[in-house]
């Protein structure tokens, strides 16, 4: 029986981002920054369910005039996709952030 649970290219790439960016900062020697920037990739990971708000708000209920149902979907559809690559941008920032700290001092 296959279980595999279709959780989306972008929810995928969260996880991997947050798994690197944890193993960078337990590298750098700066555990506690890896586990602060792995929780804020999994956190900028859960806005790609805005775009869920649009289908619920065109599936709800009542008609919607003048063809806006295909808007909205198409309008989650690209926000979708643009919200999946906030998750690699922080932990880009994140990155730095742990360069910056464990950095040589003069």
């Amino acid at each position: 029986m296959n279980t595999n649970i279709n959780t989306g290219a972008g929810f995928e790439v969260a996880l991997l981002a947050a798994g690197a960016i944890f193993a960078y900062g337990v590298w750098m020697g700066r555990r506690d920054l890896g586990f602060r920037a792995a929780l804020g990739v999994l956190g900028a990971s859960l806005w790609s369910l805005l775009p869920v708000g649009l289908w619920f708000l065109s599936a709800g209920g009542r008609s919607t005039p003048g063809g806006a149902l295909p808007f909205l979907i198409g309008l989650s559809w690209v926000l979708s996709f643009a919200l999946s690559f906030l998750p690699v941008y922080v932990a880009v920032n994140w990155l730095e952030v742990i360069r910056w700290e464990t950095r040589p001092r003069e």
